[in-house]
């Protein structure tokens, strides 16, 4: 009898097993997310969206980074993992005027 059911629950455990397989974002892709991301953090902190386009992602050590210079010089810089989850969004307002 205790065979039988420990044969019943490693039957059930074995067809359990997930066979999850994680995404991983083409360069377009991820040049969208990056984009659509960046222009919501510069509307945030700025009031306005200014990245539309640009050089595709570098993907490095398994993350994808996009890294843009806009106009009125907002440089962004954003990390994704490999399945397009954000890892992070920086953005930096750059001066070149001496004060």
């Amino acid at each position: 009898m205790k065979t039988s059911r420990l044969i019943l629950v490693a039957l059930l455990l074995v067809g359990c097993t997930s066979t999850h397989q994680t995404v991983v974002l083409t360069a377009d892709q991820a040049k969208a997310v990056a984009i659509r991301l960046a222009n919501e953090k510069a509307a945030a902190i700025y009031h306005r969206q200014p990245f539309y386009d640009g050089q595709p992602p570098s993907f490095v050590a398994g993350h994808w980074i996009w890294r843009q210079l806009s106009t009125g010089d907002i440089e962004a810089i954003v990390e994704l993992a490999a399945d397009g989850s954000t890892n992070s969004v920086t953005l930096n307002q750059l001066v070149d005027r001496l004060f």
